[in-house]
């Protein structure tokens, strides 16, 4: 099997173990979720595989309207492909819904202040999550199983969850809810 092949073949695999798992539409932000899983030696979004139109909520439930596809996130990618440049095996994330008492179970951890961002980073659009992702390896040698976004005014919070495969980063999402529910 092709290597592409492969990795929407997993990631969907992921994806669907997501929204049939009780309770996930819980962890999803107001922005929604996407879950992304790039190629060995990704070189942009369109090496990276996610959900078109991300997975939101309906009916108290996690859905999905479109099976895996390369190009379909920015946002996600973004933060898988930076992750990357410092270790080659991070190769798939999820962003959640923002819950202070998981943030304080958390351990690998990276916590993200916005206003530590400079201005001319935060002027160029579609920055903010490469600058996000670099200043965690910087500050801590390694990227982390987590990065929490504390957002600013007009963006929403989120706690990112990196790993090697993407049906790792959904488990570790499932587990977060024991302390939600």
């Amino acid at each position: 099997m092709e290597e592409r092949d492969e990795v929407l073949l997993k990631l969907k695999e992921a994806v669907d173990l997501f929204v049939n798992t009780p309770g996930t539409h819980l962890l999803i932000p107001e922005i929604r979720t996407n879950i992304g899983y790039a190629i060995k030696g990704a070189k942009n979004v369109n090496d990276v595989a996610a959900i078109p139109g991300r997975i939101s909520v309906a009916f108290n439930r996690a859905i999905y309207c479109m099976p895996p596809a390369f190009g379909a996130s920015d946002h996600v990618a973004r933060v898988i492909l930076t992750a990357m440049l410092h270790d080659e095996n991070m190769r798939s994330a999820i962003n959640l819904k923002f819950y202070e008492e998981i943030v304080k179970k958390l351990s690998d951890v990276f916590i993200f202040n916005r206003k530590e961002e400079p201005e001319e980073s935060k002027e160029k659009e579609r920055h903010t999550m490469n600058f996000m992702v670099d200043l965690a390896y910087s500050r801590l040698g390694r990227i982390p199983r987590y990065i929490v976004d504390l957002g600013d005014y007009g963006k929403e919070p989120s706690i990112f969850i990196l790993g090697k495969e993407p049906i790792e980063v959904v488990k570790e999402a499932i587990n977060l809810l024991q302390f939600i529910q």
